[in-house]
């Protein structure tokens, strides 16, 4: 009996044993696979952000761009004036700064589609002063246009509503730039660039 008792116990002890190697092999491989769908959703969200944050970045570039691209065209007629030139030269070449406005406000509507609401001011202040010197540019224009002789070339003063605001949106743009940066490289505990909250 003590034999067959031994060898009973030491079937239960056997089966127990394998149960709990069993059982901790179960609870090891779980925390494994968590851990590892825990480092993968990490890379994935990193990924997300990283990828977020190049199309922002690729976003306020092309507004950058387009609003420069504006001021050149708007310097064109500025020229234009201070050469004398002919009605129809300067209303195609305002025309053309028409054009390039609605380059920019399509590059505009692309970036404010991915930011926050309290990333929007500065968007508005940058293109409220493309807009400001537009019109103290078509002012100027208008005024020599009524007062200049056909041919005859003009002074720099010809354009003082357009001189005063063409530096005040240079110095816009330079601010608009120094922002973007901040804002796209504001750096999390991961070191990649942070979305806004709810972005």
């Amino acid at each position: 009996m003590d034999g067959q008792w031994a060898v009973v116990v030491g079937a239960g002890l056997g089966a127990g044993g394998a149960a709990v190697g069993a059982l901790t092999g179960w609870v090891s491989t779980r925390l494994q696979t968590r851990t590892q769908l825990s480092v993968a959703q990490l890379q994935y969200a990193a990924q997300e952000r990283a990828e977020a944050v190049t199309r922002r970045r690729a976003a306020y570039e092309d507004l950058v761009l387009r609003v420069d691209t504006v001021r050149r065209q708007m310097r064109i007629v500025r020229q234009r004036v201070r050469e004398g030139a002919e009605e129809d030269v300067l209303t195609a070449d305002r025309a053309a700064v028409h054009d390039r406005i609605r380059d920019m406000q399509a590059a505009e509507w692309v970036l404010r589609l991915m930011l926050a609401d309290e990333e929007q001011a500065a968007v508005s202040e940058l293109t409220d002063a493309v807009y400001a010197s537009h019109d103290a540019l078509g002012e100027d224009v208008d005024a020599w246009l009524t007062t200049a002789e056909p041919g005859s070339p003009r002074g720099p003063g010809d354009a003082p509503r357009f001189g005063r605001t063409t530096a005040a949106l240079q110095s816009q743009m330079m601010s608009f730039a120094s922002g973007a940066h901040s804002r796209l490289y504001a750096h999390g505990p991961d070191g990649v660039g942070q979305m806004p909250s709810g972005r």
